[in-house]
């Protein structure tokens, strides 16, 4: 019986070992960026990204017409259950800036960066805090 006990407990020790180790790896964040040229006035471009963005779920920071930026707030997941999603699995959330050089009359240059965050902590959804991850390939700049 003793001997049974004793099996019992390492078992648990080592189970309880393996989820710890797993639980203390921080995913290494890294810069998430994407740089290119297109053939396109700027205004078409503003444009067409404002409504790429709008339809993907980031709401749209309207800034000055001049700025060359576009930025979003946080994404907001789509449906009945957000409540449930946020709380018990919305662990993830991504928010995007967008930079728009003029390259002439005709070119301008697209700067799309990308901030992913997911919560961290043993109760995540409800006390962990956010911190960087790696974006999902779907929400990449790539």
């Amino acid at each position: 019986m003793r001997h049974t006990a004793c099996t019992i407990r390492q078992w648990i020790l080592l189970i309880g070992l393996l989820v710890l180790t797993g639980c203390t790896a921080a995913p290494q964040p890294a810069g998430n960026s994407q740089d290119v040229i297109l053939e396109a006035p700027e205004v078409q471009v503003r444009a067409a990204l404002v409504r790429v963005l709008t339809e993907g779920g980031y709401d749209v920071e309207r800034g000055a017409q001049d700025d060359s930026a576009i930025r979003t707030g946080y994404r907001e997941e789509i449906g009945y259950y957000n409540w449930l999603y946020r709380t018990q699995f919305g662990v993830n959330r991504s928010k995007v800036t967008v930079t728009l050089t003029p390259e002439g009359e005709t070119a301008t240059r697209v700067t799309v960066q990308v901030w992913y965050e997911g919560k961290s902590g043993e109760w995540m959804p409800l006390t962990g805090s956010w911190v960087p991850y790696d974006a999902a390939l779907p929400q990449s700049a790539a």
